[in-house]
C-alpha cells in the first residue's frame, strides 16, 4: 500500500482475491490523491481499514464486496466530500446496519448520496 498510494497517475484501483493478505490496511495522509474509484474484492484476511487525514481525497465511488472479516469502514471516509456512491456487496449484517441511519457508523457515510447494499442481509 505505500507504494501504491503514491502512485502519481493511478484513479481506478481494484484490489482482488489473494492480492492483499494483511489484516490491516493503511492507507497514509495524503496517499492516493488522485484515487476515484477503489474495489476492495474478496479480501478474506482484512478485518481493519484505517484511512489517515486526506488520504483518498478525490475518490468518488468505493466498492466493497465479499471481504466478509471487515468490521468497519474508516473514520476518515467522512472527509472525503467527493465520495457519492459506495456499493456493498455480500457482506455480513451488522456490517450493513453500521452504515445505515441509526447505526454506529451512519455518521461516516451520511454524505454519500448513493449506498447502495445487496445481499448484506446474512449473518
Amino acid at each position: 500500500m505505500p507504494t501504491l498510494e503514491k502512485l502519481p497517475k493511478l484513479r481506478v484501483l481494484a484490489i482482488g482475491t489473494n492480492s492483499f493478505m494483511r489484516d490491516e490496511m493503511v492507507c497514509s495522509r495524503g496517499g492516493f490523491n488522485r484515487l476515484e474509484s477503489l474495489e476492495l474484492i474478496d479480501l478474506e484476511g482484512l478485518k481493519e481499514w484505517k484511512g489517515e487525514e486526506s488520504a483518498l481525497s478525490r475518490l468518488g465511488y468505493l466498492r466493497i464486496k465479499e471481504c466478509r472479516g471487515l468490521r468497519r469502514v474508516p473514520d476518515g471516509l467522512r472527509n472525503i466530500l467527493t465520495l457519492n456512491h459506495m456499493d456493498i456487496r455480500d457482506m455480513p449484517k451488522k456490517f450493513k446496519q453500521r452504515m445505515e441511519e441509526g447505526g454506529e457508523d451512519f455518521y461516516k457515510v451520511n454524505h454519500v448520496t448513493s449506498r447502495v447494499f445487496i445481499e448484506c442481509d446474512k449473518d
